[in-house]
């Protein structure tokens, strides 16, 4: 023990260190970091959206598996409690109720707002109907609303205001609170912090869970949650899940194997312990960089390990016969650093190409194989005996194995023209252009949220409709030209937009000079009492309120204060953006985006979410492969000036293998995405691995040749043990690498012993 105490520590140390980082560190799971910068207005329109728009605070809940009464019960106590937590700028489980507060300053400036303010009614005879009308409601059961309201607003400017707000919920009342088929009660949360901030989007998911606990539910009522910060919160735990799971498998596995060549724990803990340096240089290079760590760096940084372990296995398989772990890793190391070098030159085009989650990607595997192969160089030779335990010799028939490969290694370039002549004959890769599919949310939660918002009765949103100007009151005077013009033409029956909630200054301003003097209302109104038995002086509060209002001018947004509900339901459709206003306009009833294109005025810009998504995702695939090119330029340099023409030779076992390996893909139905190419990346810098490897066979010497196979048999078994498991996992990006460099390893070694030296002689 005391000889192996060195190593038993630094193990320690680095299994303590990374733990405590990884404790520290944020995973986040958002797809967008995935996506390529904006190349056009609609592109950068939708991106934005996609990461900081109105959609990523909201939160949907469900209640169920109890009576309608108990239902809504829960959902009254749950929607106060969220109410007072602070947390949330709407709590929605019914029509919308204004705040007393609020009611009192909408009802102040009702004729502004309301669309019943018009000319006409406030006519002679429009409104002796409403003094008539008010009549009728005060002898009925409705009596105590009347006698509240109907005197200061007999022409029911503020019932026709909520009566429009109320429209867009098409949702059935159960004790008037919402109630879906189910039966199920239903919430509509909107947080005040960004969708950008996962950690306050995961406090209110949490306190939207309390709060149904604390309404004591019972039975077997449950609560189910949806939204942007639960899929976060889902996606990083089924990241963590999958990760955990196979860490714990392909470790065991990956164990087992190892003591099975090695025949030694100290020989395990010193291929553990550049693996564990390797990803604690990865998670801080990346938390240091960003300030977070994407699932999708840590689940390939993870994956990494597998590559990782090759150096130190590289450092002690080539150990010869009385030569000492110093000795062997300094006869090692050139072609060891080579293969260090080419891995991180084919990773490090991914810094520069403009996607946050690839350069991730490209900064965990650099830093975690940098630190991993100096490791395996400069701390092993110091923390291992001078001669470990010989190594366990490969069954025999190995070298028998590759020297029939070699033979028929004129073969190989008849082999990979064939494949590729098939693929170009078979078409283009499928590729993916679904961007649900590459989530890590579960397909169970992305269910889930589909059927909430199906019931909650929230439109399909497949086109948008955008203008930008110079200020607020600009964007909703445009707003509201644009509804009209559109709607006037056919194009759409229906438009969603902030001027329905808020009108423009102007359209307040023409309701305003609507409305008659003081002097011609008040005779007005003396005309249409004649003959009803109202007292002189009862809707003295209606003349007082319309001379104020004439007086008080418009609402503008930036007085909404004390209009909590309008402020946070006109803030999903209006805001400030890059020292401008950007309105949001949503159309109903509308299916041909060519249509409302051609009957759309200059400056209002259509986007067709499927359609952009779609070219975004090609985008991005483009772009990978550009910078995937770019590293293969460099690899292909660095070896022609390590190894001249026989590089050449060298850099066939990389490229046919991600041939071999895409044609695989094909042929399972796999559809390429930006993960798969990514994950191509790291299978060209193992496959290169390999091919210098396998290069170091002295075509005379049997004993180098057999430590040289013995060390790449080694590497590509851990592999498999680590990528193998990967391919089974669920979440898409852990699944496509692993399926990816799966493949492209088993071919990578096939070609590799094809095409090594050829054997001379007996062994």
């Amino acid at each position: 023990m005391r000889r192996h105490a060195p190593l038993l520590l630094a193990l320690l140390l680095a299994a303590a260190a990374f733990a405590l980082a990884l404790r520290h560190v944020p995973l986040r799971a958002d797809i967008a970091d995935f996506l390529p910068a904006a190349q056009g207005e609609e592109a950068a329109f939708l991106l934005r959206e996609l990461r900081e728009g109105a959609g990523t605070r909201l939160l949907l809940a469900g209640i169920e598996g109890a009576p309608e009464a108990e239902l809504a019960r829960l959902s009254r106590a749950m929607a106060e409690r969220l109410r007072e937590s602070g947390l949330f700028a709407v709590v929605a489980n019914g029509p919308p109720q204004p705040t007393d507060a609020e009611a009192a300053l909408l009802f102040a400036r009702r004729y502004a707002l309301s669309p019943a303010t018009t000319p006409e009614a406030f006519t002679e005879p429009a409104l002796r109907a409403a003094l008539e009308a008010v009549l009728d409601g005060l002898r009925s059961s409705a009596e105590p609303l009347v006698r509240r309201f109907a005197f200061a607003d007999p022409t029911g400017a503020f019932p026709a205001l909520l009566r429009g707000w109320a429209q867009e919920h098409r949702i059935a009342l159960h004790d008037g609170v919402w109630m879906a088929e189910g039966p199920r009660a239903l919430l509509l949360m909107e947080t005040r912090a960004g969708g950008m901030d996962p950690e306050a989007q995961a406090r209110a998911a949490e306190a939207a869970r309390a709060a149904f606990a604390a309404a004591a539910p019972s039975g077997e009522a449950r609560l189910l949650l949806s939204g942007p910060g639960v899929f976060a919160a889902a996606a990083a735990e089924a990241i963590r899940a999958d990760v955990r799971l196979v860490s714990i498998l392909s470790a065991s596995l990956v164990a087992a194997f190892l003591l099975w060549r090695y025949r030694s724990l100290m020989l395990l803990g010193a291929v553990a312990l550049p693996v564990l340096l390797g990803a604690l240089a990865g998670l801080l290079a990346v938390q240091a960089a960003f300030g977070h760590v994407h699932g999708a760096a840590f689940g390939f940084g993870m994956t990494m390990l597998g590559v990782a372990a090759d150096y130190p296995v590289v450092v002690v398989a080539h150990r010869a016969p009385g030569e000492s772990v110093g000795e062997a890793a300094r006869r090692v190391w050139p072609t060891l650093r080579l293969a260090v070098a080419t891995s991180v030159a084919g990773l490090t085009p991914m810094l520069a190409s403009g996607f946050p989650g690839l350069a991730q990607l490209g900064l965990f595997a650099g830093a975690g194989l940098l630190a991993a192969a100096l490791a395996a160089r400069l701390l092993l030779p110091a923390l291992l005996p001078a001669e470990p335990p010989a190594l366990r010799p490969l069954p025999r028939g190995a070298m028998d194995a590759v020297a029939a490969l070699a033979a028929r290694r004129r073969l190989v370039p008849w082999l990979l023209g064939g494949v590729a002549a098939a693929l170009l004959l078979a078409g283009a890769p499928r590729l993916e252009r679904d961007i649900a599919a590459l989530s890590p949310v579960p397909e169970a939660l992305r269910e889930l949220d589909g059927r909430l918002r199906a019931q909650a009765g929230a439109p399909d949103v497949r086109l948008v409709l955008s203008v930008r100007a110079p200020d607020a009151e600009g964007a909703l005077v445009a707003a509201e030209r644009a509804a009209a013009a559109l709607t006037a033409a056919g194009a759409a029956a229906a438009f969603d937009h902030p001027a329905r909630w808020l009108p423009s200054a102007a359209t307040q301003r023409a309701r305003l000079d609507t409305l008659p003097d003081a002097a011609t209302l008040a005779a007005r109104l003396e005309a249409a009492r004649a003959g009803l038995p109202f007292r002189p002086g009862a809707f003295a509060p209606f003349l007082e309120d319309v001379a104020a209002a004439r007086a008080a001018g418009p609402l503008t947004p930036d007085a909404l204060e004390g209009a909590p509900l309008l402020a946070a339901r006109l803030a999903t459709l209006l805001r400030p953006e890059n020292g401008g206003w950007r309105a949001l306009l949503l159309p109903e009833g509308a299916q041909d985006p060519a249509a409302l294109r051609a009957a759309a005025a200059p400056g209002l810009l259509v986007v067709d979410i499927k359609a952009e998504t779609e070219r975004i995702l090609d985008a991005g695939i483009a772009t990978a492969l550009r910078w995937g090119g770019l590293g293969a330029g460099l690899v292909l340099a660095l070896l022609l000036a390590g190894r001249g023409r026989a590089g050449l030779r060298l850099a066939l076992v990389p490229g046919g293998a991600l041939l071999l390996a895409f044609a695989a893909l094909h042929l399972l139905g796999e559809r390429v995405s930006v993960f798969h190419l990514t994950a191509a990346l790291l299978l060209a810098g193992v496959g290169m691995d390999y091919a210098l490897f396998m290069s170091r066979m002295t075509q005379e010497d049997a004993a180098e040749d057999a430590r040289a196979l013995g060390a790449v048999v080694t590497c590509m078994v851990t592999t498999l043990l680590t990528f193998g498991l990967l391919a089974l996992c669920r979440t898409p990006v852990l699944h496509a690498m692993g399926l990816t460099v799966s493949l492209g390893v088993a071919a990578a070694f096939l070609l590799a012993c094809a095409l090594a030296p050829p054997r001379r002689g007996r062994a």
